[in-house]
Protein backbone atom coordinates (compact mmCIF):
# COMPACT_ATOMS: atom_id res chain seq x y z
CA UNK A 1 0.00 0.00 0.00
CA UNK A 2 1.59 3.18 -0.57
CA UNK A 3 1.29 6.24 1.59
CA UNK A 4 -0.65 9.29 1.53
CA UNK A 5 1.08 11.38 -1.23
CA UNK A 6 2.15 14.82 1.51
CA UNK A 7 0.72 18.35 -0.20
CA UNK A 8 3.47 20.84 -0.65
CA UNK A 9 6.92 20.96 -0.02
CA UNK A 10 6.42 21.58 4.07
CA UNK A 11 4.24 18.05 3.57
CA UNK A 12 6.97 16.77 2.23
CA UNK A 13 9.43 17.68 4.89
CA UNK A 14 7.20 16.95 7.33
CA UNK A 15 7.11 13.47 6.07
CA UNK A 16 10.09 12.62 6.13
CA UNK A 17 10.70 13.79 9.50
CA UNK A 18 8.51 11.18 10.56
CA UNK A 19 9.76 9.04 8.85
CA UNK A 20 12.71 9.01 10.27
CA UNK A 21 11.76 9.55 13.93
CA UNK A 22 13.22 7.09 16.35
CA UNK A 23 16.55 7.41 14.40
CA UNK A 24 18.47 10.14 15.98
CA UNK A 25 22.37 10.18 17.06
CA UNK A 26 22.79 11.18 20.67
CA UNK A 27 24.58 14.20 19.10
CA UNK A 28 21.59 15.45 17.34
CA UNK A 29 20.04 18.20 18.71
CA UNK A 30 17.35 18.93 16.33
CA UNK A 31 17.03 17.29 13.15
CA UNK A 32 14.53 17.90 10.51
CA UNK A 33 11.92 20.56 10.68
CA UNK A 34 13.58 23.88 11.20
CA UNK A 35 16.41 26.46 9.56
CA UNK A 36 19.19 24.18 10.46
CA UNK A 37 19.93 21.27 12.25
CA UNK A 38 21.92 21.37 15.22
CA UNK A 39 24.83 18.73 16.48
CA UNK A 40 26.24 18.79 19.16
CA UNK A 41 30.44 18.10 18.42
CA UNK A 42 31.77 18.52 21.59
CA UNK A 43 30.62 19.53 25.16
CA UNK A 44 29.38 23.42 24.83
CA UNK A 45 29.94 22.98 21.25
CA UNK A 46 27.32 23.30 18.55
CA UNK A 47 27.24 23.18 14.86
CA UNK A 48 24.74 24.28 12.67
CA UNK A 49 23.95 22.35 9.23
CA UNK A 50 21.51 24.14 6.45
CA UNK A 51 21.31 23.25 2.56
CA UNK A 52 19.24 24.33 0.06
CA UNK A 53 19.69 23.75 -4.12
CA UNK A 54 18.17 26.38 -5.98
CA UNK A 55 17.32 25.59 -9.69
CA UNK A 56 17.38 27.89 -13.30
CA UNK A 57 13.71 28.20 -13.89
CA UNK A 58 12.73 28.33 -10.40
CA UNK A 59 14.36 30.25 -8.24
CA UNK A 60 15.99 32.39 -10.58
CA UNK A 61 16.53 32.94 -14.02
CA UNK A 62 20.20 32.42 -15.31
CA UNK A 63 19.90 34.02 -18.48
CA UNK A 64 18.32 37.48 -17.12
CA UNK A 65 20.19 37.40 -13.47
CA UNK A 66 23.60 36.11 -14.41
CA UNK A 67 25.72 33.17 -13.29
CA UNK A 68 27.41 35.87 -10.21
CA UNK A 69 24.38 36.96 -8.61
CA UNK A 70 22.66 33.26 -8.68
CA UNK A 71 26.13 32.31 -7.03
CA UNK A 72 25.32 35.66 -4.39
CA UNK A 73 22.14 34.66 -4.24
CA UNK A 74 22.71 30.72 -3.44
CA UNK A 75 25.27 31.54 -0.50
CA UNK A 76 22.74 34.02 0.88
CA UNK A 77 20.27 32.10 1.36
CA UNK A 78 22.22 30.10 3.55
CA UNK A 79 23.81 32.63 5.23
CA UNK A 80 20.01 33.52 5.60
CA UNK A 81 19.15 30.56 7.88
CA UNK A 82 22.21 30.40 9.65
CA UNK A 83 21.44 33.93 11.20
CA UNK A 84 17.69 32.99 11.78
CA UNK A 85 19.05 30.33 14.31
CA UNK A 86 21.62 33.51 15.73
CA UNK A 87 24.45 31.48 14.23
CA UNK A 88 28.03 32.05 13.09
CA UNK A 89 28.76 31.17 9.37
CA UNK A 90 31.89 29.29 9.17
CA UNK A 91 32.33 26.77 6.00
CA UNK A 92 30.41 26.05 2.81
CA UNK A 93 30.43 23.27 0.62
CA UNK A 94 28.86 23.59 -2.59
CA UNK A 95 27.88 21.58 -6.07
CA UNK A 96 26.56 22.68 -8.83
CA UNK A 97 25.00 20.60 -12.39
CA UNK A 98 26.31 22.89 -15.37
CA UNK A 99 24.86 23.77 -18.28
CA UNK A 100 27.46 21.85 -20.35
CA UNK A 101 27.12 24.35 -23.55
CA UNK A 102 28.67 27.17 -21.05
CA UNK A 103 29.74 25.22 -18.16
CA UNK A 104 33.67 26.95 -17.74
CA UNK A 105 31.70 30.58 -18.08
CA UNK A 106 29.11 30.07 -15.85
CA UNK A 107 30.93 28.02 -13.34
CA UNK A 108 33.55 30.98 -13.19
CA UNK A 109 30.46 33.36 -12.62
CA UNK A 110 29.26 31.50 -9.95
CA UNK A 111 31.89 31.52 -7.94
CA UNK A 112 32.83 35.04 -8.44
CA UNK A 113 29.63 35.57 -6.83
CA UNK A 114 29.62 32.83 -4.00
CA UNK A 115 33.20 34.18 -3.23
CA UNK A 116 32.17 37.89 -3.09
CA UNK A 117 29.02 37.13 -0.55
CA UNK A 118 31.01 34.60 1.60
CA UNK A 119 33.76 37.25 1.87
CA UNK A 120 31.49 39.83 3.06
CA UNK A 121 30.73 36.98 6.24
CA UNK A 122 34.04 35.04 6.88
CA UNK A 123 32.87 32.39 5.32
CA UNK A 124 35.56 29.78 4.00
CA UNK A 125 34.31 27.58 0.67
CA UNK A 126 35.83 24.10 1.92
CA UNK A 127 34.51 21.28 -0.88
CA UNK A 128 31.48 20.15 -3.07
CA UNK A 129 31.18 18.82 -6.61
CA UNK A 130 30.30 20.06 -10.21
CA UNK A 131 29.45 18.36 -13.00
CA UNK A 132 28.48 19.23 -16.45
CA UNK A 133 24.88 17.95 -18.19
CA UNK A 134 22.33 18.84 -20.82
CA UNK A 135 19.82 20.28 -18.24
CA UNK A 136 19.22 24.15 -16.95
CA UNK A 137 21.54 25.38 -13.58
CA UNK A 138 21.45 23.89 -10.18
CA UNK A 139 23.66 24.79 -7.20
CA UNK A 140 23.21 23.36 -3.95
CA UNK A 141 25.34 24.76 -0.85
CA UNK A 142 25.57 23.33 2.49
CA UNK A 143 26.54 25.88 4.76
CA UNK A 144 28.05 25.03 8.27
CA UNK A 145 27.81 27.20 11.39
CA UNK A 146 28.26 27.10 15.16
CA UNK A 147 25.80 28.78 17.81
CA UNK A 148 26.27 31.91 18.98
CA UNK A 149 27.45 32.21 22.79
CA UNK A 150 23.41 32.47 23.89
CA UNK A 151 22.30 29.39 21.51
CA UNK A 152 20.37 28.75 18.85
CA UNK A 153 16.99 30.49 18.21
CA UNK A 154 14.55 27.90 17.01
CA UNK A 155 11.14 28.96 15.28
CA UNK A 156 9.59 28.08 18.10
CA UNK A 157 11.54 30.39 20.00
CA UNK A 158 9.88 33.36 18.64
CA UNK A 159 7.61 35.22 20.83
CA UNK A 160 4.73 37.90 19.97
CA UNK A 161 6.27 41.24 20.72
CA UNK A 162 9.83 40.05 19.74
CA UNK A 163 12.14 42.48 17.93
CA UNK A 164 13.82 41.10 14.87
CA UNK A 165 17.14 42.90 14.39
Amino acid sequence: MQPTAPAGEFGLIDWIRRQQSGRSHQGTVLGIGDDCAILEVSAGSRLLVTTDMLMDGRHFRLESDGAEAVGYKAMGVNLSDIAAMAGLPRAAVVSVALPRANAVLIGQGLSAGLKRMADRFEVDLIGGDTNAWDGPLVVNVALLGETSPVGAVRRSGAQPGDVIV
